[in-house]
């Protein structure tokens, strides 16, 4: 009953602030509001906190929902033709990446292979699991690094979004094809989302139940040329609560492990990180004038994919085009990146 009545006050608190944030017209209140409200109380107050792993999966399956939902068999199509964008764009970010962590390792004094691990964005838990693996990795700090550059980029990027003319790409599914709801559609949807959910969560793939979704309502949309379903308005803004309630408890007790020579080099690495992206947003604007330079830059910026498509949800950004661009990224990063790294540094170290 008490731990009831934590995540009860939990939530309270949570979707209070994300009213505030939305009353004075802070960009992704649902989100931003929950997570700065709990990351400073927990911080610095005595008051308990606590959070369900379930209500954070819940958030993230409908938002993978409608995430999935903006890849029409015509968005799919015409991804083909941005395939040479995402591997300039990954490759470059990379590779900017790397040289940064040169920078980190100078400024924190940390190992290499911390500094590599920790800088690379290639998602919270599997950077932590290739640094396990390393003797001389501090998985500690590759949390901290790999959390604070998630909350650096999901504070700094919408805030600069804000400032740009938005996107006039619609992201929501035409009420007129929804009219002709079909059953069979929703159930193939159903057992492939299963499929797919139980078989990422056996490899221990990032993100499954964000993951699962999109690329499920991807293929069905594709095969079928029909939508499946739209999730409602509410539901979308209790899964942001959901997902920034997490992420504003993650960071527990973190100024027992963080000094402000780590916080400035994080921080320092992630804004030139996110400069560079704004760059290369631009260029690619130049390369491919079909898409806008909002939807390259968040495409490009550094943050997790629920993130950043909850972003391109409020921007008006090109979401098909933000999320396969994330998708590549981090299946490059994942399936080649990672691992690479990790033998050669293994290797590196013993010699």
């Amino acid at each position: 009953m008490r731990n009831s009545w934590i995540i009860l006050r939990t939530f309270l608190i949570a979707a209070s602030t994300g009213v505030v944030f939305d009353w004075i017209g802070i960009f992704l209140p649902w989100l931003l509001g929950p997570m700065v409200s709990l990351l400073l109380l927990r911080q610095y107050t005595k008051i308990q906190f606590e959070w369900p792993k379930l209500l954070r999966q819940i958030g993230l399956i409908f938002l993978g929902i409608q995430i999935g939902s903006s890849f029409t068999k015509a968005s799919i199509v015409l991804m083909w033709s941005d395939f040479p964008l995402m591997v300039l764009m990954t490759l470059s970010i990379v590779g900017v990446a790397l040289l940064l962590s040169l920078l980190f390792m100078k400024m924190s004094g940390e190992t290499i292979a911390t500094s590599v691990l920790g800088s690379l964005p290639g998602g919270l838990a599997q950077m932590v699991l290739l640094s396990e693996e390393v003797a001389s990795a501090n998985s500690t700090v590759v949390t901290l690094m790999q959390t604070f550059r998630i909350f650096v980029v999901v504070t700094v990027v919408p805030f600069f979004t804000a400032w740009l003319p938005q996107g006039t790409h619609i992201n929501d599914v035409s009420l007129e094809e929804l009219s002709t709801f079909n059953l069979v559609h929703f159930v193939v949807f159903a057992i492939l989302f299963l499929a797919f959910l139980v078989g990422m969560k056996k490899i221990h793939f990032p993100l499954p139940e964000l993951m699962a979704p999109i690329l499920s309502m991807a293929i069905v949309q594709f095969v079928t040329a029909h939508p499946v379903v739209e999730v409602p308005s509410i539901v979308l803004i209790l899964s942001q609560i959901f997902v920034g309630a997490h992420l504003g408890l993650q960071l527990e007790k973190v100024r027992n492990q963080l000094s402000i020579r780590l916080f400035s080099a994080i921080v320092l690495t992630n804004l030139v990180l996110i400069a560079f992206c704004a760059g290369m947003a631009y260029i690619l604007t130049f390369i491919h004038p079909i898409n806008t330079f909002l939807d390259f830059f968040i495409s490009a910026a550094p943050g997790g994919i629920a993130e950043m498509s909850i972003t391109a949800l409020e921007t008006g950004a090109d979401l098909s085009t933000v999320t396969s661009f994330h998708l590549f990224r981090i299946f490059f990063i994942l399936l080649i990146a990672g691992p690479v790294l990790t033998y050669a540094l293994k290797r590196w170290l013993k010699a």
